[in-house]
C-alpha cells in the first residue's frame, strides 16, 4: 500500500541514486562511485529500473528517455487539467493522453492522477532540481519518468 510518505514504487531509493547519475552522463563505474557500489551493482540496479520502467532490454539512452518523460508526464498533469493541453505539454496527442497517464499513475501506485500529482509533491519530484554528482543524492528523476 502507498503511503503519501513512501517513495514512489516507479524505482526503489537506491535505483533512484543510480538513475541520477546515468540521467547526468556518467559512465557505470564513475556512477559506481558515487553511490558506493560495484560496477555489476550499478549494472544490476539498472536492468531492474530498465524493467520496472517498461523498457527491459532498452539502452542507456532509451532509459534515461524514460525516467526524464514519467517526470514530465506528472509534471505535464500537475500544470494543466485537460488532456490536449496536458498533450501538448510533453508531445503526445490528446487521444493517447489518458493511456499515459493510467500507466504513470499505475507505475507509482498512485489512486488517480490527483493522488500521483500529490504524491509527487511529497517525493520532491515536480520542485528543486537534482544535484549532480553528489554522493548520496536521491533527487527524483522519475519517481524516479
Amino acid at each position: 500500500m502507498t503511503t503519501a510518505l513512501s517513495r514512489p514504487a516507479i524505482l526503489t531509493p537506491q535505483q533512484q541514486r543510480v538513475a541520477v547519475q546515468l540521467v547526468h552522463g556518467l559512465p557505470h563505474h564513475l556512477i559506481a562511485r558515487q553511490v558506493g557500489l560495484s560496477g555489476p551493482g550499478v549494472a544490476s540496479h539498472l536492468t531492474s529500473a530498465r524493467r520496472r520502467m517498461g523498457c527491459p532490454n532498452s539502452s542507456r539512452a532509451v532509459l534515461v528517455h524514460a525516467l526524464l518523460t514519467a517526470r514530465a508526464v506528472i509534471r505535464a498533469i500537475a500544470e494543466h487539467t485537460r488532456n490536449d493541453s496536458i498533450g501538448a505539454a510533453i508531445g503526445v496527442r490528446a487521444s493517447d493522453m489518458r493511456t499515459k497517464i493510467d500507466a504513470v499513475v499505475t507505475k507509482a501506485g498512485a489512486r488517480s492522477a490527483a493522488h500521483l500529482v500529490g504524491l509527487a509533491h511529497t517525493w520532491g519530484i515536480l520542485g528543486g532540481t537534482a544535484t549532480p554528482h553528489r554522493q548520496g543524492s536521491a533527487a527524483s528523476v522519475a519517481g524516479p519518468a
